[in-house]
């Protein structure tokens, strides 16, 4: 058997795992199985919690890593009605420019942010906020780990919303959750460093 990179324990495990329940959200729920795995969510770790907006997430993991900072999401509800529909994606551009564009190594966003809320990007987001990290020589990452997959009625969120990303972050789609895997996808400039020999 090749699960768990022949590990036997970790092969039981899931077969365990699959008899009992092989998936449940937690979100607003518990069953046995997600209490004793509380913690594991994947961005409640010290790292990623620097990544989250959720300080309730962040919280026991502090202090956390040093650099990460924080922008607007699209969430438009409570914004003024004269707000410019781009205003969160120029948020990001103001940041880069208070920081450092040299001190910024990437941008990170969800195509539709689910912490709090589905919150989907005002029409013309992405390609603006792909035009600033251009602009500035800053990485884009497409947080996907929700997104793809189908879930937005395409493979990824940035086909759903037209932008190209330099890398996309993906999880739980990739295995319906059945086990934990997860994968990054990058594009060819991102690449190139590591394929030369």
């Amino acid at each position: 058997m090749n699960a768990g990179h022949r590990r036997a324990e970790i092969a039981d495990a899931m077969a365990e795992q699959a008899r009992e329940l092989a998936f449940f959200t937690d979100w607003s729920y518990a069953h046995p199985r997600a209490v004793d795995w509380r913690r594991a969510w994947p961005g409640s770790r010290r790292v990623t919690s620097t990544a989250t907006g959720i300080p309730d997430l962040r919280t026991p993991f502090e202090p956390l890593a040093p650099g990460g900072h924080h922008v607007p999401n699209t969430n438009s509800y409570r914004w003024p009605e004269d707000r410019d529909p781009l205003w969160a994606a120029e948020a990001i551009e103001e940041k880069i420019l208070f920081e450092g564009p040299e001190t910024v190594s990437c941008v990170i966003l969800e195509p539709v942010q689910n912490a709090g809320g589905c919150f989907t990007p005002q029409e013309g987001y992405w390609q603006r906020v792909r035009e600033i990290c251009d602009r500035y020589g800053v990485l884009l990452i497409s947080d996907e780990v929700i997104c793809s997959w189908g879930r937005l009625g395409h493979y990824f969120g940035a086909e759903r919303f037209g932008y190209s990303p330099d890398v996309i972050t993906t999880a739980k789609g990739l295995t319906s959750a059945y086990s934990p895997m997860g994968a990054m996808i990058v594009s060819d400039r991102v690449a190139e460093p590591f394929m030369a020999r």
